[in-house]
């Protein structure tokens, strides 16, 4: 355990203006545990231009963040290694100026936790250090694979996440769901509950391909609410296989000794307008070997 003996005080600049405390921090000291960052916060020993702040403060350009001294783990700063580097950049798939799209492989966190000492933004902002600041417009869950986008400004930030709310961003995905799939359901729209809250959910559903007791589909999330196509299929009791979260243990446990690992979930397409062009963008992934080899060898 080593000490970061003395306050510092930090000048915000362009590329962090509008972002929250909780999150700059979070960024900012890296040897930390969230917890501990979090209550730096609540007892009111960080601090913007001198005042107790809440971890949803914003901060803009040239706000002062007061940092206090700090405990920190040596084993807790990630160790990226030239081999990690190179199996990232071989997986950007798209670049401009602004932002690039990672084609992200299973079982490959986005963002560091608890037993994970990096994870797929850690390892970016190693890569981008020139870029102002490197952000996730969106999430994808650990063991899902496919597409992403990656900000590389506060400017690209803000105009995805805008983009994707007022449904701008078409993201499509594959899944293989349990059960003959009915083909009136062209898409569904449903109120979602997460924390409390409400939220309708829209997804289209169209289906790629028919087997004896699965069905292969295409299905674009019109709206991004949390775990929406995973809640969507299960409701309509068409659960995706390999979901452990809100699929059926005993036909997940069939499938997985077929030979399916994990969830059977891929965010394959991508369409937007990119900030200083006016045509659409349209990037695609290709199913990931290991579920297009459990198609072939047991459907």
């Amino acid at each position: 355990m080593k000490m970061n003996s003395k306050a510092e005080k930090v000048k915000i600049t362009a590329g962090n203006d509008g972002q929250r405390l909780d999150n700059f921090l979070l960024t900012y000291i890296k040897q930390i545990p969230k917890s501990h960052i979090y209550k730096l916060i609540r007892t009111g020993q960080v601090r913007i231009n001198s005042s107790r702040s809440k971890a949803s403060s914003k901060l803009y350009k040239d706000d002062i963040v007061r940092i206090p001294p700090y405990k920190y783990t040596e084993n807790l700063k990630p160790s990226i290694s030239n081999d990690i580097i190179q199996k990232i950049n071989k997986n950007i798939i798209f670049e401009d100026e602004d932002i690039l799209i990672y084609d992200k492989p299973p079982f490959f966190a986005v963002h560091s936790g608890t037993n994970i000492g990096y994870g797929l933004i850690d390892v970016l902002r190693v890569i981008k250090k020139e870029c102002e600041r490197v952000d996730l417009v969106h999430r994808l869950d650990k063991n899902t694979s496919g597409l992403i986008i990656i900000a590389k400004n506060m400017t690209a930030l803000r105009y995805f996440q805008k983009e994707i709310k007022q449904n701008n961003v078409e993201k499509k995905y594959i899944c293989l769901v349990n059960g003959l799939w009915d083909k009136k359901i062209k898409q569904y729209n449903i109120n979602l509950f997460r924390n409390n809250k409400s939220s309708m959910s829209l997804s289209k559903f169209k289906i790629l391909k028919t087997y004896k007791t699965s069905t292969l589909l295409e299905v674009e999330i019109v709206t991004g609410k949390y775990h929406q196509i995973r809640k969507q299929c299960a409701s309509l009791n068409h659960s995706i296989l390999g979901d452990t979260k809100y699929g059926d243990n005993l036909i997940n446990k069939k499938y997985k000794k077929l030979g399916l690992g994990r969830i059977f979930l891929h965010a394959h397409s991508l369409s937007f307008f990119p900030i200083k062009k006016s045509k659409k963008e349209m990037i695609k992934s290709n199913l990931p070997e290991d579920l297009s080899m459990f198609l072939d060898l047991h459907q």
